[in-house]
């Protein structure tokens, strides 16, 4: 999922901050090679570390259906990742950097999760947001040397669904009606009963004597 996480973040930024201009996104390590290659002003998404939100553990299991409504399977939750990006801009000046880092920030800041229009099909099928953070984080305290290069950047976190390659397959479904066959227990006579006792305190009651005045 974390191609289609990329995909959706993608298109957010595509049509909340590029729109018509020149302004490129890359995913691609910004080492010195890719630095200079660049040709036109880009905002790079490094992914540089994943890690599982144990908070956002599930324990239920889903139980999935056939067309006729009978239960065939059960799918485990999945579990939910958080993928860390350095945020970076490279462009020709420090001052079209910080104006497109500033537009950046603006655009994820505010969002608590991707928009579910922007998420690709197999995201969009979940039962699950994909939540955004740009909240301090592993390199939020440090300068950030990309290629050699000191630049100014923020941390981005998507936290994404990883949902379970294969389903448990359930028990087949019961469709014979129950079929109860009593048999008396050999030498019992249902017409005798049998007085019960009680033993308190270890010590076995006798019968019930009559008070003296």
């Amino acid at each position: 999922m974390i191609f289609e996480a990329e995909q959706a973040l993608a298109a957010v930024f595509k049509a909340r901050v590029i729109r018509d201009s020149a302004l490129g996104i890359a995913f691609d390590p910004p080492n010195k090679a890719w630095a200079q290659a660049v040709k036109k002003p880009v905002v790079n998404f490094f992914l540089f570390d994943i890690r599982e939100n144990p908070h956002l553990r599930d324990v239920m299991y889903e139980p999935v259906r056939n067309a006729q409504g009978s239960v065939v399977a059960h799918r485990p939750p999945p579990p939910r990742f958080d993928l860390h990006y350095t945020v970076s801009v490279w462009a020709p000046t420090i001052v079209m950097e910080h104006k497109i880092l500033a537009a950046t920030l603006r655009c994820f800041s505010g969002m608590e999760a991707l928009p579910a229009e922007a998420l690709p099909p197999a995201l969009a099928a979940l039962p699950y947001q994909v939540l955004v953070n740009t909240g301090a984080g592993n390199k939020r305290a440090m300068f950030l040397n990309l290629g050699g290069e000191l630049k100014s950047g923020f941390e981005l976190e998507l936290t994404v669904p990883m949902p379970s390659i294969t389903d448990l397959v359930a028990a087949p479904t019961v469709q014979a009606s129950p079929n109860l066959n009593l048999k008396p227990v050999p030498d019992a006579d249902p017409a005798r009963t049998a007085q019960a006792t009680e033993t308190v305190g270890g010590v076995r009651p006798t019968q019930q004597q009559g008070v003296k005045a």
